[in-house]
């Protein structure tokens, strides 16, 4: 077999052995608002249309996902690692880079919520400062779990610490690059991790 027929199942291995590591780990009470699922699916409808998008769905829940109620986070993640193994061939056939693009249509979706159009009206473009020092409430609108911090490094840098959090890495990557799109900035998110369920996200921007 050639290495391109192999790829499709060495990324349905490792997604579900990432995904059940961090499910695991996941509380039973932790949970995640509907309008980040429908982020997700909104992503897979654009790329593989509604039929498929719906079918993913199905797979974790038999309703439709309303915005603002809270779903259990292990129902999550394995919504998301199902979207990248889906995505992937979109993305160079890379799981990471499916997930980092599944957490900038998280963004884009909050961003478009009446509490994301609210916070964007206060904190207005090009201040990423203001917009990341409101990181960690902006969260806990959005997700019941974890915690996470805020450190200004200087002028054109912060880092935010979380603790607590299942999602991986690249998810908050693509939410925080993103994030720092939408105020107008280019920049770059460089990770360091600490654990399964803690990192931290220095942000940088011109």
């Amino acid at each position: 077999m050639t290495q391109s027929r192999d790829m499709p199942s060495l990324i349905h291995e490792r997604a579900v052995k990432e995904c059940r590591e961090r499910q695991v780990f996941t509380p039973e009470v932790a949970t995640v608002r509907g309008l980040i699922f429908n982020a997700v699916l909104g992503l897979v409808s654009r790329h593989q249309g509604e039929a498929s998008a719906a079918e993913l769905r199905g797979l974790v829940s038999k309703k439709s996902y309303i915005d603002f109620f809270p779903y259990p986070a292990r129902d999550f993640l394995q919504l998301l690692y199902g979207a990248a193994e889906v995505l992937a061939p979109y993305h160079g056939d890379s799981l990471d880079e499916a997930i980092r693009a599944c957490g900038a249509a998280a963004v884009s979706g909050f961003f478009q919520s009446a509490v994301g159009r609210t916070l964007t009206n206060l904190i207005g473009r090009g201040d990423p400062k203001r917009l990341f020092s409101n990181a960690p409430t902006a969260y806990s609108t959005t997700v019941g779990y974890g915690q996470r911090t805020y450190t200004r490094l200087n002028d054109r840098a912060v880092r935010l610490h979380f603790r607590g959090d299942m999602q991986p890495v690249q998810f908050h990557q693509g939410v925080l690059e993103e994030a720092l799109a939408a105020v107008g900035c280019k920049g770059r998110v460089r990770v360091r991790v600490l654990g399964l369920d803690e990192a931290e996200y220095t942000i940088e921007w011109e």
